[in-house]
């Protein structure tokens, strides 16, 4: 196998080693609309409405494709940088592999949101963990398919409308750069929770410190003990929620989600010293699993940059998670977003 296909493989087995500790809350189906399937819909005629963001000093959308993007913030105008780039990681909380022949409604949600921002500066990365529960303005269709509009709703549900593959995945891309003020995505990798045990028993299990009662969902995850996570054990560790008994909220299951992505790529770099092939020959199990919009040449620029960029920190942005009249929801600072944005994104002009 040439070195091609082996940087491809393993940019894509990194992002399901990212992605894995999604694992989602499907168990609660009835946080899904009511929708029919019906025939596919061409979403490139969905109109893309510019959410309120900062002051734009020159129009974004100006004619010229060479125009600045500038903004006024806090008395100082910044420039958008072309020096980065960015690779959103969805997680669905389907079990089963994606089928785009499904039809027009699927019943998954992109509960893991990871926005991969690499910076070809400083040659680093860093990781922006989106909470599932945040509203923000999301497409809407109707049972027909045809677009009805922005709506207010958990951005998690942006992946539910469509077939589940490229179409959701690109209505998920739409959420999460409006909620980040038209932040540029330029790549998406989607993954289903189905491949949670897999890659996980794939790299032998992952030692964890449980930090959350599990009393009642899973009584082998003793909190204040390491544990060894295996199989379902690693599932229920990344997606337990609205069970657990001190944080129904998914702020708790995200900081899970953080300290098993530490202790995954831990025992991923392990088995990668021991076995240099081990992402080749582990793919065949896991392809199945994944939806991208990336080329060969694209797959192998992410592999590089994984491989020999610097990982920076995981940032989730503040703000507070509130009973709904339904379900949990959380609203963003919208001060402290701002703030995000322009320390990752923009540089003084």
């Amino acid at each position: 196998m040439n070195d091609s296909t082996k940087n491809t493989i393993a940019v894509v087995a990194a992002g399901v080693a990212i992605t894995v500790l999604a694992a989602g809350a499907a168990v609660y189906m009835h946080n899904k609309a009511s929708v029919s399937p019906v025939g596919e819909v061409d979403r490139q005629t969905v109109p893309t409405e510019p959410q309120p963001t900062f002051q734009h000093v020159d129009d974004p959308m100006s004619e010229s494709p060479t125009a600045e993007r500038l903004i006024n913030f806090d008395g100082t105008q910044y420039r958008y940088r072309e020096d980065i780039d960015t690779l959103l990681i969805i997680g669905t909380d389907d079990y089963e592999v994606v089928d785009d022949s499904e039809g027009y409604y699927n019943y998954s949600q992109a509960d893991l949101l990871l926005l991969v921002v690499f910076d070809n500066t400083d040659r680093s990365y860093k990781i922006i963990q989106i909470n599932r529960d945040t509203m923000c303005g999301i497409r809407k269709y109707d049972v027909f398919g045809q677009y009805e509009g922005i709506v207010n709703m958990q951005i998690a549900l942006s992946h539910t409308y469509g077939s589940g593959g490229q179409d959701s995945c690109r209505d998920t891309v739409f959420a999460v750069s409006r909620l980040l003020y038209d932040t540029e995505i330029d790549n998406y990798l989607a993954v289903t929770m189905g491949g949670v045990p897999v890659f996980n028993d794939l790299v032998g299990g992952v030692d964890v410190l449980v930090e959350d009662n599990f009393e009642g969902v899973d009584d082998t995850l003793v909190m204040g003990e390491t544990v060894h996570l295996e199989g379902d054990h690693a599932l229920t560790f990344v997606r337990a929620r609205m069970s657990m008994a001190d944080d129904p909220t998914n702020i708790g299951r995200m900081s899970r989600q953080r300290t098993y992505m530490v202790a995954l790529m831990e025992a991923l770099g392990e088995r990668l010293s021991e076995d240099p092939d081990f992402a080749v020959n582990s793919f065949s199990q896991l392809n199945g699993y994944v939806v991208s919009d990336l080329s060969t040449d694209r797959l192998e620029e992410y592999a590089d940059r994984f491989l020999n960029y610097e990982q920076g920190e995981i940032i989730v942005p503040a703000g507070e998670s509130v009973e709904g009249e339904q379900f949990m929801e959380f609203y963003v600072d919208e001060d402290e977003l701002q703030q995000l944005i322009v320390d990752t994104f923009y540089e003084p002009a």
